[in-house]
């Protein structure tokens, strides 16, 4: 009985979002790539780079995200709007970690 209702539980806590910092993700980049897990992040866009990059950071560290347009939210933003990211860690040995946003950006 008591593991029946375990594997009721179980599919909820899988669906919950963690949220992480650029540090975390640094940290962990290799497993979250491997993983191919969404990483939800929240932090400041801080500098628009080339294309469709940006300069993302929090209070840990800064890193570059990929936000295709079709991801930015409609309500512009500033370097002093807190935005939550939900992206792809893209990671090679080498090369600097990035993040791929996968999902809309929200900025509320």
């Amino acid at each position: 009985m008591k593991s029946w209702l375990l594997c009721l539980w179980l599919p909820l806590f899988a669906l919950q979002e963690r949220t992480y910092t650029i540090g975390e993700v640094m940290r962990n980049a290799r497993q979250l790539h491997n993983d191919s897990t969404i990483v939800k992040v929240t932090g400041y866009v801080t500098k628009k780079l080339r294309g469709n990059n940006y300069l993302f950071e929090d209070r840990t560290a800064e890193i570059q995200v990929d936000i295709d347009p079709k991801f930015l939210p409609e309500k512009p933003f500033s370097d002093r709007d807190e935005i939550t990211i939900r992206a792809l860690v893209e990671y090679e040995i080498n090369k600097p970690i990035t993040l791929k946003v996968s999902r809309q950006v929200n900025n509320d």
